[in-house]
């Protein structure tokens, strides 16, 4: 009889779950942060009994807007959510394959008031938000307060390009043979920290002020804030005193997590993974992003969720509920928590496990401290633009050649002129 009993009980939970509508939700989050993601989609399903997401990681963030946009010509195999990275933002809207989720929240009675500002701002195009900052970040700097205090250095929450080279001349520490042991500064080749420090510095990095005033035709990233980044970084790394570790982040927060580098830059995403690799070794601070001369403010990073047209009704409710339960002030506490990734709504600030989680780490306020005293702006609302993940790769080639030696200006002038082309083709694409 216990047997039967068991049996039907599994009969009965199967059922229960065949009747659930379905929907697939696709993701780019691997390692500590794919844990998180995996773990707020085990929490939606287990929250009610309705519906049940069945998600799916699909490699970096390139190959997930990628294989969409592939499935999406096929017209078939493409998810009912998606998460797409910040720059993706133009394409997602004029893909037309995107219901918009000001429109869902609207029908359904959620206040878009909830949404921090900075993040409702970002993802919206020509006037309408369509997608849910999932996963929104900004660039810090992480310090080793070992080294700090070694050197003499006090730690302070702002720097310019000037502190930040100076503090990693006296960080970098040299053998009796003058070969460098630990350098001063860490810089992954990254498109977005040339993004970031042209935002923080009161640049723009493409025309019409970022693509806010009108839709994008030209590219800005040879902007003054740019050239002075590159040129600086690459007399650093030609003195020994900063250090190329090329594109792969991973390769930089290795170095900075065995204490071979004492200042490095990542996003607040990394956070929980550097403290996880540093183990202890040192304690680790962390401060806003630096900027030439003034400090304007960054822009949201990360990535956005989107839910995409053309499934039975049902299932778009499923995928709402989803990306409703993702909006709750305690869900996003746990994602924060997890991640260090900030809260994109109201209310998260006053959980109790968020205010203890934030005293036994402080590092996880730096971020939104950042974003709280950043200029409202378009500058630091960030670039709009089509061609965005191709011209990306035209900056970070520039960089390469900036620390092989051609000057920043040049290089930068040079990957301005494809970049234009890439984006003149991706405009005449969608008849714009």
């Amino acid at each position: 009889m216990r047997k039967l009993a068991v049996g039907l009980a599994v009969l009965a939970l199967g059922a229960a779950l065949a009747q659930r509508v379905q929907i697939t939700f696709w993701h780019s989050m691997g390692g500590v942060l794919g844990e998180a993601t995996e773990a707020l989609v085990r929490d939606f399903n287990a929250s009610q009994n309705r519906y049940e997401v069945r998600s799916q990681y699909v490699g970096s963030y390139d190959d997930g807007i990628n294989r969409l946009l592939a499935a999406l010509r096929a017209g078939r195999g493409y998810p009912h959510v998606i998460q797409v990275y910040d720059i993706g933002a133009r394409i997602m809207a004029d893909s037309g394959a995107v219901i918009p989720l000001e429109d869902l929240a609207r029908q359904r009675g959620f206040n878009l008031d909830n949404f921090v500002p900075q993040t409702r701002s970002y993802y919206t195009v020509d006037g309408k938000l369509y997608g849910l900052a999932f996963n929104s970040s900004n660039p810090l700097l992480y310090f080793n307060m070992a080294a700090f205090q070694e050197a003499g250095l006090d730690f302070k929450p702002t720097w310019s390009l000037n502190d930040l080279e100076e503090a990693a001349r006296k960080l970098t520490k040299r053998d009796a043979s003058g070969r460098t042991v630990r350098y001063g500064l860490s810089i992954p080749i990254s498109s977005w920290f040339v993004e970031q420090f042209s935002y923080n510095s009161g640049f723009h990095f493409c025309n019409n002020e970022n693509g806010r005033r009108a839709r994008a035709t030209a590219v800005s990233f040879d902007n003054e804030a740019a050239v002075a980044l590159l040129d600086t970084y690459a007399r650093l790394v030609r003195e020994g005193v900063a250090v190329n570790t090329g594109r792969n982040w991973s390769d930089s927060q290795n170095l900075f997590s065995q204490g071979q580098a004492a200042i490095a830059t990542y996003s607040t995403a990394s956070l929980a993974g550097v403290l996880r690799q540093v183990g202890g070794r040192f304690p680790v601070r962390t401060a806003f992003f630096p900027y030439l001369r003034e400090r304007n403010g960054v822009a949201i990073g990360g990535a956005a969720l989107y839910v995409l047209r053309g499934f039975p009704a049902e299932e778009t409710e499923a995928a709402w509920a989803f990306v409703r339960f993702l909006l709750e002030p305690k869900t996003q506490g746990k994602w924060h928590v997890a991640t260090g990734y900030f809260p994109v709504v109201k209310g998260v600030d006053e959980l109790p496990e968020v205010r203890q989680a934030r005293v036994r780490n402080p590092n996880l306020t730096t971020a939104i401290q950042q974003l709280a005293t950043s200029k409202v702006n378009n500058a630091s609302a960030g670039c709009l633009m089509g061609s965005f993940p191709e011209i990306r790769q035209y900056v970070e080639a520039a960089w390469e050649e900036v620390l092989r030696g051609r000057p920043a200006r040049e290089a930068l002038a040079a990957a301005k002129a494809r970049a234009d082309q890439a984006l003149a083709r991706y405009n005449a694409s969608v008849g714009r």
